[in-house]
């Protein structure tokens, strides 16, 4: 089996000096209006056309960022939008993602039980036979419960590869349910025990587990208590930036070597035009990659 993907996201931590990933969630609707008339795309073009354009502009967004971070996380929702030719655009950005010598943190929030369930695993994690949308690790949804993550986790463990389990996200609506009380406890706290077992099965050589949880920074309590329950997961740590994450909800994410998550930004990154910057091109996206790495840094520092 080829090495752990939790301990080679964490070499490329180290290496990088940074534990940020950027999200690639292409939409032409916050792309400049400069670079969709270079490309001569807009709303109303033809479905192939959109597509080739959403990838182009993943492509720009991949060389600005590719020796910043260890990784990237497409978010399959803008592809799918443009059916099978969003698809095929997936499918080559994450080939291009891989060519730069990027992991793929692939957001597809898949949850369904038994075989089904098995069947989108298959469809993401396993390295043979070769699948089209292969991956480093996926993100699900629990809401089905252990009959819902257990194909997830055994194929993730067979292939040594990843899962995010969304516990505690950073949306303000998820509290209705991941906040309800249960025995004096928060669901999330319940999801995350059902985390606990697979991960501590699938422990790397870095002393991380690549079963983890996807933990909003926008709940610093809740973050708090999820370290502690879950010591050796890696975090996917979304909030950051667009969505108002703040340094007290990053921090309690990390264990006090630094490292025990990943801090993805997804808008800030590609689409610097729309905070502050006078335009969203190679130079700036990078710049936007490099402001958020020193951010994060100085929090962990």
């Amino acid at each position: 089996m080829q090495e752990l993907f939790i301990d080679r996201l964490i070499t490329r931590i180290e290496q990088k000096n940074t534990p940020c990933i950027v999200g690639l969630d292409p939409a032409l609707a916050r792309m400049p209006d400069s670079w969709l008339k270079k490309q001569e795309t807009n709303s109303e073009s033809d479905i192939n056309d959109c597509a080739e354009a959403i990838y182009q502009y993943n492509l720009m967004v991949l060389d600005a960022i590719a020796d910043l971070v260890p990784a990237v996380k497409p978010q399959s929702a803008y592809y799918e939008l443009f059916g099978s030719a969003g698809l095929m655009a997936l499918e080559k950005t994450i080939m291009a993602a891989r060519k730069r010598d990027l992991l793929v943190i692939l957001d597809v929030k898949r949850g369904d039980i038994a075989s089904t369930a098995t069947a989108y695993a298959q469809s993401y994690l396993p390295s043979k036979p070769k699948r089209p949308y292969e991956a480093d690790a996926m993100t699900i949804v629990p809401y089905l419960g252990s009959d819902c993550l257990d194909p997830f986790f055994e194929e993730a463990i067979k292939w040594g590869k990843g899962i995010f389990v969304c516990v505690k996200t950073s949306n303000p609506g998820a509290s209705i349910i991941q906040e309800q009380e249960v025995n004096g406890r928060y669901l999330y706290e319940i999801v995350a025990d059902l985390i606990k077992s697979a991960s501590e099965q699938s422990i790397g050589k870095s002393g991380y587990s690549g079963i983890g949880a996807v933990v909003g920074a926008t709940y610093p309590a809740a973050a708090i208590k999820l370290r502690q329950q879950l010591p050796n997961s890696l975090f996917l740590v979304p909030g950051v930036g667009a969505q108002g994450g703040g340094n007290a909800g990053v921090k309690a994410c990390f264990n006090t070597d630094g490292l025990g998550a990943v801090v993805s930004s997804s808008r800030a990154i590609m689409y610097p035009h729309m905070y502050g910057s006078a335009d969203s091109n190679k130079d700036t996206i990078r710049q936007a990659a490099k402001d958020l790495i020193t951010q994060v840094n100085q929090i962990l520092e």
